[in-house]
């Protein structure tokens, strides 16, 4: 027995590049995940030290940071997540394929189209073969089933993520979009740069790479436009989690909004969208207001390091291990204020 249907069994769990964000975020969930047995948390930095002395917020965890050859991490494991830099997850997923399911939070199997990858990330993608195979990690679009039967998963960008859900129900209708997207420093990653420092961020805010951010043909393929349709303004805030966007959405005629979403159990429909009531938790919040005849303006909420990398890997393990969708996610309340 794998133990992937029996919910009596925990799951084996390693996270390869444990001392990022959204590694540490991930770790967060799973500590707490009723059926998530963690058998290794790997970075070459800090190999054979306890977590708690590199994140002393993570004293009370009993894990020691590994190294092992990634042949043992996949006999032992039955999930293992990456949380590698993208462009470095190609050879790790390359050689963990056939022998263990993978969640990838990297961005190099998201893609399925080697050209559109290698414009956006100015790299070469040596497994194309392996983009096939792949299964986009985003179940309230791409359907839950399609996730439990998946091998490679690749979970979605955060800016993606929100986007889509915004866009999904005006898809194969939409005439052109404007999105500005609003995200906190956590989503540049630890390592701090002139523009991420919190000194300048902390009282700050500024778009960056304006129709240029590699999340965009995510967004344009699941919302059936091309992206000369979409207008997308990446912005950074002066919080630490979390994105808000607007999206002012033209459509070609008429059409009625509706909710796609009615199954899903993180997406919440509100009167109005606020940080403050999904930072810490795995919940969606849109709302959709009609303006015109064929005018909308869509606004969204995610925490960027749970829904939008953490949290959404979760949910998809869940699917790939015959799980409640919701299992120690649901509990996650916002935290609040």
């Amino acid at each position: 027995m794998d133990g992937f249907g029996d919910i009596k069994m925990a799951t084996r769990i390693s996270i390869i590049g444990i001392t990022g964000y959204t590694g540490l975020e991930l770790l967060r969930i799973l500590n707490a995940h009723p059926k998530a047995d963690i058998v290794h948390v790997t970075s070459r930095a800090h190999e054979n030290t306890p977590i708690g002395e590199v994140y002393p917020h993570l004293s009370h965890m009993d894990l020691v940071i590994s190294n092992p050859p990634l042949d043992i991490i996949a006999k032992n494991s039955d999930i293992v997540f990456l949380c590698l830099p993208h462009k470095t997850a190609q050879d790790t997923v390359a050689a963990l394929h056939g022998k263990v399911k993978i969640i990838d939070l990297s961005a190099d199997f998201r893609l399925d189209d080697v050209a559109t990858y290698e414009k956006h990330y100015n790299v070469p993608h040596i497994y194309p073969e392996l983009l096939k195979s792949s299964v986009y990690g985003l179940p309230e679009i791409i359907g839950a089933h399609k996730i439990a039967n998946a091998k490679i998963v690749a979970n979605p960008g955060c800016f993606a993520l929100l986007s889509q859900m915004m866009l999904y129900p005006f898809a194969g209708a939409i005439k052109h979009a404007n999105i500005m997207a609003v995200t906190g420093s956590s989503g540049s990653g630890k390592s701090a740069t002139d523009g991420t420092h919190h000194p300048i961020r902390s009282h700050n805010i500024k778009s960056y790479n304006i129709n240029k951010h590699r999340h965009i043909p995510e967004i344009c393929r699941t919302a059936q436009i091309t992206e000369e349709q979409l207008n997308f303004v990446p912005t950074s805030g002066c919080f630490t989690r979390g994105i808000f966007a607007t999206a002012f959405i033209e459509t070609n005629s008429p059409i009625k909004i509706s909710n796609p979403y009615d199954d899903a159990p993180f997406v919440r429909v509100m009167d109005n969208v606020a940080l403050a009531n999904i930072i810490g938790s795995n919940f969606c919040d849109l709302s959709f207001t009609q303006v015109s005849d064929t005018g909308y303006i869509v606004q969204g909420a995610i925490d960027n390091l749970v829904k939008g990398a953490g949290g959404a890997a979760v949910q998809n393990m869940n699917l790939m291990c015959g799980y409640d969708e919701t299992l120690g996610l649901i509990n996650l309340s916002p935290m609040y204020p």
